[in-house]
């Protein structure tokens, strides 16, 4: 995603150790990243929280998965208030995401979270050879239980996942996420004060809007001595451009040629809402 920047500030994406190295984690901050997208495609709340919430789970698998990719995809297709969701994110921090239903009300949500339904959550990750795609059934809940079971069944790793956006009449004022998981011979009582302390805690919005990224981080691992080992940007970009709209529009034309009945063509690209218009001659000079 080697696009134009899509946000004044960036985001950040941290990881480190945590109990002598026998866990690891990975801290998200994509506040900034889901407000610019918030006001650009003009998302409902719920629509902010659940794009959010998927945007940094991205990012974290990038580090995360077994096959370490170059770009992730991670997209989940259910029954929810939210339809279609999809983020997209590589190893130099670029993310960019879609939710389909971006005026989403508040129907199907626990607690705040939007409900993804049934349907299937699917995970590409490409390398620069091959790409390596998981589909698993959606679980019920929100992103979070769904990346949790993934991580469990695809790439048998025990992980804990705690994800969170607040939204506020006046904007997302906080948005990310965490993911622990353990070591190899990892001491079974490290894992399971971890699962207690997890079980005390109050929602990760709450916990992101009252300490930030940090705030979540010591809330979640502070007992167990977490040091932080890497920092990265992450930063919202798009690679849409002009001439792959075009392609695909006279492509289409082949077999629906009344697309190109109108003298203008306009499209808009579903991640950053840039517009592309198309006079009538352009599209029709290879079509037959």
């Amino acid at each position: 995603m080697n696009g134009p920047l899509l946000s004044k500030e960036p985001g950040s994406l941290r990881l480190g150790h945590a109990a002598a190295s026998q866990l690891r984690w990975v801290l998200a901050d994509v506040h900034p990243l889901i407000e610019t997208i918030r006001v650009g495609r003009d998302l409902s709340p719920l629509a902010a929280i659940g794009l959010g919430q998927m945007l940094a789970a991205a990012a974290m698998l990038t580090r995360l998965t077994a096959k370490r990719p170059l770009r992730m995809l991670l997209e989940a297709s259910g029954t929810g208030p939210l339809g279609r969701v999809r983020a997209e994110a590589d190893t130099l921090g670029h993310l960019r995401g879609m939710v389909e239903q971006r005026l989403a009300s508040e129907g199907s949500t626990n607690k705040g979270i939007p409900q993804l339904g049934t349907g299937i959550l699917r995970v590409v990750r490409q390398s620069d050879k091959q790409s390596y795609e998981s589909k698993v059934e959606l679980v019920g809940g929100g992103v979070a239980r769904n990346v949790a079971n993934f991580l469990d069944t695809s790439e048998q790793i025990r992980s804990a996942v705690l994800l969170g956006v607040q939204a506020r009449r006046r904007g997302v004022v906080a948005g990310g996420g965490l993911i622990v998981q353990a070591l190899p011979d990892a001491d079974p009582t490290i894992l399971a004060t971890l699962e207690a302390k997890l079980d005390e805690l109050p929602g990760a919005s709450q916990l992101l809007e009252e300490g930030g990224p940090q705030g979540l981080l010591e809330a979640a691992l502070g007992e167990l001595e977490p040091e932080e080992l890497h920092v990265a940007p992450l930063i919202l970009s798009c690679d849409c451009d002009r001439e792959r709209f075009g392609s695909h529009i006279r492509s289409l034309a082949e077999t629906e040629p009344d697309l190109l009945a109108d003298k203008e063509t306009r499209v808009q690209c579903s991640f950053c809402g840039a517009e592309y218009a198309f006079a009538a001659t352009e599209l029709t000079a290879t079509v037959n």
